[in-house]
């Protein structure tokens, strides 16, 4: 994945930040976030929600919770969104 796009980006935003992506994907979009101040206020966003989560959730999600709810983020994430 080199030239990486916006769209991209903001798509790959919270695997990103949980290092669930290749080496390749990590720095295109590392560069990407550099020199793009749109993406860059994403990811400070995403980055907040993450810090306020874990904050406020201390208790261990069960393991079949959390496989339907990442699924569905899937699920959203490849019909372009929320309609």
């Amino acid at each position: 994945m080199s030239e990486i796009d916006c769209q991209e980006t903001k798509r790959h935003v919270h695997e990103y930040l949980h290092n669930e992506l290749s080496d390749q994907e990590l720095d295109d979009i590392t560069a990407h976030l550099a020199n793009c101040d749109s993406c860059e206020t994403d990811y400070d966003l995403e980055t907040l929600i993450n810090g306020a989560i874990k904050q406020s959730c201390t208790e261990d999600v069960p393991q079949e919770l959390a496989e339907r709810v990442l699924a569905e983020i899937r699920r959203i994430q490849a019909n372009g969104g929320v309609h």
